[in-house]
């Protein structure tokens, strides 16, 4: 039953957006927890439901439900959230993603000290894409980081920016 519930929420996020966009955030904070589901049918589903709406609906008005949630100690809505900052931020421009950084780094930082690797990976990741989309203009934020996080972070965002344009970041900018 609850299956079915949430694919008939893909088909009205996905053919409806007007009649749900009143309520993108109640839609987007109920999927958040049904993602933790024991039942993988149904947390498959609410995140299929959770990349239309955050794909689909303004990231303005999703980023206002994530970015609460980041400093969850709930270790599986803190990886979802992560997934999803990640999903928005690659949607944004870059002058609204600077814009908007000082509202959710300071929770991601926290997030990368967090004692599950699952957590630390998803956070190295979110960073990764933000630093491949700002290029070297994203190095000012990340002072606070560790040097061992920096380097990190800075190794794969060169090692993947390589792999998409053939240029590391250095290059880029």
């Amino acid at each position: 039953m609850r299956e079915l519930a949430l694919s008939l929420i893909a088909e009205m996020l996905n053919n409806q957006k007007d009649a749900i966009e009143d309520s993108t955030e109640i839609v987007l904070e109920k999927l958040l927890h049904v993602t933790k589901d024991a039942v993988a049918k149904i947390s498959n589903e609410a995140n299929q439901c959770l990349n239309v709406l955050l794909a689909k609906y303004d990231p303005f008005r999703c980023l206002d439900v994530i970015v609460p949630l980041l400093v969850s100690d709930d270790e599986k809505i803190l990886v979802v959230c992560i997934n999803c900052l990640t999903k928005l931020v690659g949607r944004l421009s870059q002058e609204e993603l600077i814009d908007k950084l000082p509202t959710f780094l300071p929770a991601l930082f926290d997030a990368f000290n967090n004692q599950s690797p699952d957590v630390r990976k998803t956070v190295v990741f979110c960073l990764v894409d933000m630093y491949i989309m700002l290029g070297k203009a994203f190095a000012p934020y990340l002072e606070g980081l560790s040097s061992t996080q920096l380097r990190l972070v800075t190794i794969y965002a060169n090692r993947i920016s390589q792999a998409r344009s053939g240029k590391p970041i250095d290059s880029n900018q």
